[in-house]
């Protein structure tokens, strides 16, 4: 019994070494290079990779290096147009359409490719600018780099570098679109399913009071009910030379914002681009406008329900000069600023619209959702399929009039710029009533201008008022 005992003893522990060996040795492949971010590929050859600034200038260079290379038939790397090979060890390059090809040359089991940005980073906040360096950090462009293998008789597999998942470092956070290197620190709250996370270089102030802003993030996670949760959010919180205002990746949910924008204000710069994160859809040409419109619209709104501007405040920042320009048609925008004022006007009044035919039960963002959930590039004919949708009947002809088409929208709130007319005072009780009330106003308004024949015939009728009105026209 002691024999048998010892034994299985002896074979567990064996067991256990050889399974500790294993998962040491897998552990020690997908090591990254010490101090450096890096990406590793789940599948195919193992890529470690490294980000440095080249001297003070504004571009950078990346270090890939490849393992593992003899267990595949080919393998290659295709780069593109936002950065130049400019030394491979163990594999051979060709320029074409724009792209390098780099392929595997010989029977090394290892490679190393260099590659440097073709768009530099800028000191200085130029109109349009997206990537900024100071002496001390530069935010720079990740590289599109697309790794492709196969094994013999099988097919080629790819996969996009870099968009396996952030890494970061004291000294460099790499994105899917952005790069921050030099010395950083980040801060982050979890809300929604997800976390946000602020990284900027070390000494930056932020303009908002950091326990304030990342609450008013957070929140704004939970109030804004679109879909498109439960993924991570990387802001880069820049000081100058970052020009005014921010700049958004939706596809990835990150972007990089000045510090020096206010939070407290109806465009609030963090809360605009936040908003941004959250759009998963692609849009056809005919529904650009609505990226920006909705950005600006719920930037405001949201700054509204967390009590930091009134609603006068609110309305006054979404009101504005009328234009004639066709939200579906950018050529005939007079001014790139149409998606912001029009765009946002026309939203402001779906969400109210929306919200009056539904009794409050639902609003614009459940037509946010449906877009972000939509298969294929959303269209405008999709767009006037999710409100119908969601309003329970359909608005195309109101769309059509002011989305579609040029008539210009003033102001929509009650107690924006005065109504003239008969119906003024009509569209005043319209605006701020429910579905029943509108139903009661037009009740009562239709009455009382049926009431003027119906009285005008009983006086002709009526034979004991006849006497009172001899002399007169009957």
């Amino acid at each position: 019994m002691l024999s048998v005992v010892s034994l299985r003893t002896v074979t567990a522990f064996i067991l256990l070494i050889l399974g500790l060996t294993v998962v040491a040795a897998g552990s020690a492949a997908a090591a990254p290079a010490e101090g450096s971010p890096n990406a590793t590929t789940v599948d195919g050859p193992a890529v470690t990779s490294t980000v440095e600034r080249v001297g003070g200038s504004g571009t950078l260079r990346y270090d890939l290096t490849l393992a593992g290379l003899s267990e595949y038939e080919r393998v290659k790397l295709v780069v593109g147009r936002d950065a130049t090979v400019v030394e491979a060890d163990g594999m051979a390059t060709t320029r074409r359409d724009g792209r390098t090809w780099v392929r595997r040359a010989g029977d090394s089991a290892t490679a190393s490719v260099r590659i440097r940005t073709t768009t530099a980073a800028t000191d200085r906040p130029t109109e349009g600018g997206e990537y900024f360096a100071t002496e001390s950090w530069l935010l720079g462009r990740v590289p599109l780099v697309e790794l492709r293998w196969a094994s013999a008789g099988e097919r080629v597999e790819r996969r996009r570098l870099f968009a396996d998942g952030r890494t970061s470092s004291a000294r460099a956070t790499v994105s899917n679109r952005y790069v921050l290197v030099g010395d950083q620190r980040s801060v982050s709250v979890t809300a929604a399913d997800g976390g946000i996370r602020i990284v900027s270089p070390v000494g930056t102030e932020l303009g908002p009071d950091e326990d304030d802003l990342l609450p008013a993030l957070g929140d704004a996670a939970e109030r804004l009910d679109v879909g498109d949760r439960g993924d991570d959010v990387v802001l880069f919180a820049l000081g100058s030379p970052a020009r005014r205002g921010g700049e958004s990746f939706p596809v990835h949910d990150e972007a990089w914002i000045n510090t020096d924008s206010p939070l407290d204000d109806p465009n609030s710069v963090w809360l605009h681009e936040y908003v941004h994160t959250r759009q998963d859809f692609v849009l056809a040409a005919d529904m650009r406008w609505f990226r920006e419109a909705s950005a600006e619209y719920y930037a405001a709104r949201l700054a509204y329900e967390q009590g930091r501007i009134d609603r006068a405040v609110m309305e006054a920042h979404i009101d504005g000069a009328p234009t004639t320009a066709a939200l579906t048609e950018p050529g005939s925008w007079d001014d790139p600023t149409v998606p912001y004022t029009k765009g946002a006007r026309v939203l402001a009044l779906v969400d109210r619209k929306v919200r009056l035919s539904t009794d409050g039960a639902r609003s614009l963002e459940d037509v946010f959702r449906r877009l972000n959930e939509h298969d294929g590039p959303v269209t405008y004919g999709d767009f006037k399929d999710a409100v119908a949708a969601v309003a329970g009947h359909r608005m195309d002809g109101w769309l059509d009039r002011y989305v579609d088409g040029t008539a210009p929208v003033s102001s929509f709130y009650p107690g924006g710029p005065e109504r003239q007319g008969l119906l003024a005072p009509l569209v005043q009780v319209v605006n701020g009533a429910g579905t029943g009330g509108v139903f009661f106003a037009l009740s009562l308004f239709l009455s009382g201008v049926g009431s003027v024949p119906l009285y005008r015939y009983l006086d002709r009728t009526d034979p004991d008022d006849r006497e009172d009105r001899s002399g007169r026209p009957v």
